[in-house]
């Protein structure tokens, strides 16, 4: 325990020593306009109280993938505990954007994660009061954790993994793991590698559980056959084409699927829909694809005049919609080396999903995914092209992977259920 307050001490002595450059960060968070609400929510400046009895549930995610995530548990939640007051915060805009426009979640109150600055978190952890907070997968803040033990407040990490990557690099700093994970009541994780790489780090087992993925429950929206025509006419496609859908693409990724995409279009009636992680960088990939002599359209222009080669998906929270109208799925994050994205994306469809060989931070996904057929691993370009052209000439293969994705996806739901008992559990302990 004592190392753990060595590092809450050097961590807080950071931040003192940055008190410096306060007032510029508060003044450029003010003058933006689109960081304006969120940084001043950030700073608990605005007092944000809950009336009315019953126990108080908080419940962190990020970004828009972490939320997307929590959303069966967050419509399962005032089913069992109806009692329970909902909270739901997340860090970035996306995610709280997307918590504000969502009417299928019921909450109590929606807010921005506060800065992990002690004197905002007690605030922040004084007026609203929680009995349990759940954080979604990543985002851990050392004394927002510290604070809302202190304060009796029952913590879990909920969905968490950890790659050996990270393990390796915790393992070199004693009392690390520790000092992350020390202040959960409650670790449930993802995979037992997972949990495994965890108690190798000396985290007490008895309270690191594996419910599951909680994205095995997640529902895909309803996308009906109009809604599917007009994605297509988003694209500028021909109902005829069969559709590659390229998601969470980082560079070089774009270039490698561009010329898979040469290769295989003289061939096959093709249209090909990238959409990078990074949607500021699509102007970019709209000039890599005129170099290459090949036509492209971005989604933020508008639905297209003529036809295109290329579709650019450069707006936010719009892949899993299109993933519905492919043909194909490729996950990136796979062929650069950065760990991969949500494997599962694509298998919500039935749509066969290729990946490449870094998958660091879903390798236990991917693993499954190929175990059961629904999913395709490759070490190289050149595998990719031939795969998909093999996909293409094969109705029969294609089928076959549609069936293993819908079988996979049956065959591991109920996660979100198993959550909600862990919930009941913390909330009934003294």
């Amino acid at each position: 325990m004592q190392i753990d307050k060595a590092y809450l001490s050097i961590y807080n002595m950071a931040q003192v020593l940055c008190l410096p450059i306060l007032p510029f960060l508060c003044l450029y968070g003010i003058s933006k306009k689109k960081y304006r609400k969120q940084f001043l929510m950030r700073l608990g400046v605005k007092k944000q109280r809950l009336k009315g009895p019953g126990p108080r549930i908080w419940v962190h995610a990020m970004s828009l993938g972490e939320y997307q995530a929590a959303r069966p548990l967050l419509r399962a939640l005032p089913k069992a505990i109806p009692q329970a007051r909902l909270i739901v915060s997340a860090t970035t805009r996306s995610g709280l954007d997307a918590m504000s426009q969502d009417k299928e979640c019921p909450r109590d109150l929606t807010t921005a994660l506060p800065y992990d600055f002690f004197p905002v978190v007690t605030k922040v952890v004084r007026d609203l009061r929680p009995d349990c907070f759940i954080l979604i997968e990543t985002d851990i803040w050392p004394n927002l954790l510290h604070t809302l033990r202190r304060y009796g407040c029952k913590t879990m990490l909920a969905n968490g993994s950890i790659s050996s990557r990270a393990a390796s690099r915790l393992k070199k700093l004693p009392g690390a793991a520790q000092f992350l994970y020390g202040n959960f009541s409650c670790i449930a994780m993802q995979s037992q590698d997972d949990a495994n790489r965890l108690k190798d780090l000396g985290i007490d087992s008895s309270r690191v559980v594996v419910p599951g993925n909680m994205k095995f429950d997640i529902s895909p929206p309803e996308i009906t056959e109009e809604e599917k025509k007009h994605l297509l006419k988003l694209t500028g496609f021909d109902r005829s084409m069969r559709i590659i859908c390229c998601g969470s693409t980082h560079e070089p990724e774009e270039e490698i699927l561009l010329r898979t995409y040469e290769k295989l279009k003289g061939k096959h009636d093709l249209g090909l829909i990238i959409a990078p992680r990074n949607v500021e960088r699509a102007q970019g990939i709209e000039m890599l694809c005129k170099s290459m002599n090949l036509t492209a359209h971005r989604r933020s222009k508008g639905a297209p005049r003529t036809p295109y080669q290329v579709f650019i998906l450069d707006t936010l929270g719009e892949l899993l919609k299109f993933y519905s109208i492919c043909h194909i799925a490729f996950v990136g994050g796979t062929f650069s080396p950065v760990g991969g994205h949500n494997l599962l994306e694509p298998v919500y469809f039935s749509r066969p999903v290729l990946f490449g060989p870094h998958v660091e931070s879903c390798r236990e996904m991917a693993q499954a995914l190929i175990q059961a057929k629904a999913g395709i691993g490759l070490e190289t370009p050149e595998e990719l092209t031939h795969q998909m052209d093999s996909i293409l000439s094969d109705s029969n293969k294609y089928e076959e992977l549609k069936r293993a994705a819908a079988s996979f996806l049956k065959a591991h739901k109920g996660v979100t259920q198993r959550y909600v008992e862990l919930i009941k559990g913390l909330l009934d302990k003294d």
